[in-house]
């Protein structure tokens, strides 16, 4: 992406949130409804007409009620066929995987399908068809990539494609590195890559870079800032995440940024300008990244900041309006467990930021327990275990923290 073009563009400004206010009215198809804080803005987001499973099985015949190839369809490279094996046997080994790999899934029984969706926001489809060799019953499975990275897509084509042919994958692979994007933003590659700059040098450039990126009215280039700042809150891939830390966490000279991930958490909707706040299907895909990517930050930010033994940033949680008052940042992470069935990835970076401060404090863990928190990372676990391996992890280790109370 060209970040000349992008610093061209006039400045959106963006006001301080008021939750109150986040009401709006939509088209569901072709029907006018309302868009208030209480639903819309803790996202149950779903436009697919894909139906949800809760069990393993997808594909509920046998062979002969796969459908066929369609004539002159041409089939996908990123496809391989199973002989001899029973189509509900693939269906429940691509499953397993998707579970291992921490992919989502949404699926279609009744066309032989599924939509998945990776924490990096690769998107692709699975479908099931008979083959059309006639000398056995082969059965043809096929990927094909809808959006996201290119070359992240074929890694994950390799392992699902060998474990529905039944051979063993290796899961820590594909989820190693589970908390930041497998990119660097073309806003900030410049500075990343001169390794002779002082970090002090590179983070007042790193926040000049993403401010003026969150102050556009454009949704690609905020995209780009909070995607920035998903890998620069990494420890594990930014020199200077402490830093950026503390502006996500207490503004800390920058307020911009922490208002920008406030508001993405709350209401995304509001970050997106006039132009592009149609509430058409776009706009519903950039708000759910800017929604994700914006727990992704504020995960990586706390986990920083907890590693940190210098640092006092999370002292002040437990006494913060902000974080602890009524529908505050506590609460709508305590409401994104509660829908890790529909949003399993929003579910797991909550379940990261709740297992931080579990772990940050006596008295801030009290607070969780009575606000709830052991039933609702018991019903994610459940879901993790289904569906979402990290997400599964996550809740194991808080519901171990919460074991002795």
């Amino acid at each position: 992406m060209n970040t000349m073009a992008l610093e061209s563009s006039p400045a959106f400004k963006h006001d301080v949130i008021d939750q109150s206010s986040c009401t709006k009215t939509l088209l569901v198809n072709g029907r006018q409804s309302s868009f208030d804080s209480s639903t819309k803005c803790n996202l149950n987001r779903g436009f697919s007409k894909v139906s949800h499973e809760t069990d393993s099985i997808w594909i509920s015949g046998d062979y002969d009620s796969l459908p066929e190839v369609p004539m002159f369809y041409p089939i996908e490279r990123t496809s391989t066929v199973v002989d001899c094996c029973d189509s509900r046997e693939i269906a429940r080994r691509i499953t397993g995987c998707l579970q291992k790999l921490s992919i989502t899934a949404k699926f279609n029984a009744s066309e032989a399908s599924l939509f998945a969706e990776t924490l990096d926001y690769t998107k692709f489809h699975i479908r099931l068809y008979k083959s059309n060799n006639i000398n056995n019953k082969g059965i043809l499975v096929e990927l094909q990539r809808v959006d996201g990275d290119s070359f992240n897509f074929v890694k994950y084509v390799q392992a699902i494609l060998a474990s529905a042919r039944g051979e063993n994958i290796n899961g820590r692979k594909a989820t190693a590195r589970r908390s930041s994007l497998n990119y660097i933003p073309s806003s900030i590659i410049s500075c990343h890559l001169d390794k002779r700059r002082q970090p002090e040098e590179c983070n007042a450039e790193y926040m000049m870079h993403i401010e003026e990126l969150l102050k556009k009215d454009r949704s690609d280039a905020v995209l780009l800032g909070i995607e920035s700042l998903v890998l620069l809150t990494d420890q594990d891939r930014s020199q200077v995440s402490l830093s950026v830390a503390e502006a996500v966490l207490n503004g800390n000279g920058h307020s911009v940024i922490k208002d920008f991930v406030r508001k993405c958490i709350h209401c995304p909707h509001l970050t997106l300008s006039p132009e592009d706040n149609a509430f058409d299907y776009a706009s519903w895909q950039c708000c759910d990244r800017l929604h994700n990517a914006a727990l992704a930050v504020l995960g990586n930010s706390l986990k920083t900041a907890s590693d940190a033994k210098s640092s006092k940033l999370l002292g002040f949680l437990l006494e913060s309006e902000e974080w602890m008052g009524h529908s505050g940042i506590v609460d709508a992470l305590l409401s994104e467990l509660s829908h890790a069935e529909d949003r399993s990835h929003d579910a797991y970076h909550a379940a990261r930021c709740l297992n931080t401060l579990l772990d940050s404090s006596p008295e801030m863990k009290m607070a969780l327990i009575e606000r709830g928190l052991p039933r609702l990372m018991k019903i994610s676990q459940a879901v993790g275990q289904r569906r979402h391996s990290l997400l599964a992890r996550e809740c194991d280790a808080a519901l171990f923290l919460m074991a002795d109370e």
